[in-house]
């Protein structure tokens, strides 16, 4: 479980359950070719399907290898029914050139996984983690330092901003970025700021934490009661500071 993303844990069910069904339209068809081929292209496109929609390793360049994997395999096996009956030179020709390009996609995939086994061996900050390297990342990954302000200036101004006015835009948007905003919701009452009242409220989406791994991890939920409490009364507590020090410094000149 360690291996795939906290909120596509489960990827683990289907990536075991695929071996025993691809070998099972052997066992049960062994007669019919054509039966064994759709059952088999069937059986491995709705595990790449799966695939794409969680894209569930911790490393995306993973994720690019698995998809391309799974391409080949289902166009080598749906190239596998022109060999069942006869064919001319031209279309065997076809068909060898087409087996051909996927088992180099195939082995090509099957090198980058290799390379990133070795250098996960050497390099030990591997594993999707922000220390990773670009090329297995796709990208650069920003510092986390700079993220936290980013992510504190955001608080700060959607904290200023009147409920109605977020609710306005919020509904101007697409079902794509909607989802991507109760994603970013529900990771950080999660990992980052876990509330301490209505914490189920906060998660939109299924995702385990990082605590259930290590409990070292495990942040101390915050009351959203309390801080706000402590904010409406910092103006008042820093007025009744400068009146002490006024206080102070005038029986000090007297």
């Amino acid at each position: 479980m360690m291996r795939f993303r906290l909120d596509s844990w489960w990827f683990g069910v289907p990536l075991l359950v695929r071996g025993p069904l691809i070998n099972l339209p052997v066992v049960l068809a062994t007669d019919y070719p054509p039966i064994q081929v759709v059952c088999i292209a069937m059986i491995l496109t709705t595990t790449m399907v799966m695939q794409m929609l969680a894209w569930p390793w911790k490393v995306p360049l993973l994720n690019v290898t698995d998809c391309i994997i799974s391409f080949c395999i289902v166009l080598t096996v749906t190239t596998s029914t022109l060999y069942l009956n006869k064919i001319d030179p031209a279309m065997y020709g076809f068909a060898s050139g087409v087996s051909t390009a996927m088992l180099s996609g195939i082995f090509a995939a099957i090198s980058i996984m290799v390379c990133m086994t070795v250098s996960a061996l050497i390099y030990r900050s591997a594993m999707g983690g922000q220390k990773e390297l670009r090329m297995f990342n796709l990208g650069r990954v920003p510092n986390s330092e700079e993220l936290s302000k980013k992510v504190k200036e955001m608080a700060m101004v959607l904290e200023k901003s009147e409920t109605g006015d977020i609710a306005s835009k919020l509904a101007a948007l697409s079902v794509f970025d909607t989802q991507k905003i109760t994603t970013c919701v529900t990771l950080l009452a999660t990992e980052v700021a876990p509330p301490l009242e209505d914490a189920r409220s906060f998660k939109f989406n299924k995702r385990i934490a990082s605590s259930s791994f290590d409990p070292a991890l495990k942040r101390k939920p915050q009351s959203l009661r309390l801080t706000r409490q402590k904010k409406e009364a910092e103006p008042a507590m820093q007025q009744a500071e400068n009146v002490e020090k006024d206080v102070v410094h005038k029986s000090e000149w007297i």
